[in-house]
């Protein structure tokens, strides 16, 4: 046994795990303050009439207007700990229609690792990936998409429109 490369070996797995408690960390900051933009951005909505009522609670908003509501679902538990940066949600209509949508993150570069590498340079690649984040160097944004539909839209008011 080399004990120079088993310390290399344990400096890249140490380097590696502290970095990606702080990516996912910071991952799950950026998306709570997503899904506050999602609710946020549902109430907007409605607001903007000055006729809907409002009442919520930790995974859902209502919008109600003559006893009639339109329902935003967003498990913020859930899609706070789910891997990645997208988030998943469902608006329930008053005619009981239901729309899924999810809020996809998007990133200024995208990486993937060939298929062939070893668990070390998958961990230092992923570690650098890591980094970059970490030090603000990728650039990130978010798209609505109704599933089953081919739009996109920047903001939940303007995917509100798109319904």
């Amino acid at each position: 046994m080399d004990l120079g490369y088993l310390k290399i070996k344990i400096d890249i797995k140490s380097e590696y795990d502290e970095y990606k408690k702080k990516y996912d960390f910071k991952r799950k900051e950026i998306k709570k303050e997503e899904i506050k933009k999602v609710f946020e951005g549902f109430k907007e909505f409605f607001k903007l009439d000055g006729n809907f009522k409002f009442k919520e609670t930790d995974h859902t908003m209502i919008a109600e207007y003559r006893d009639h509501a339109i329902t935003l679902d967003v498990d913020i538990y859930k899609n706070t700990d789910a891997p990645g940066f997208d988030i998943e949600g469902l608006i329930k209509t008053y005619e009981k229609q239901v729309y899924e949508f999810v809020v996809t993150g998007i990133t200024d570069h995208e990486s993937s690792l060939a298929p062939y590498v070893d668990d070390q340079e998958r961990m230092i690649q992923e570690t650098r990936k890591f980094k970059e984040f970490l030090d603000g160097e990728t650039i990130f944004t978010y798209r609505y998409i109704v599933k089953g539909s081919e739009k996109s839209y920047g903001t939940m008011q303007e995917m509100m429109l798109g319904l």
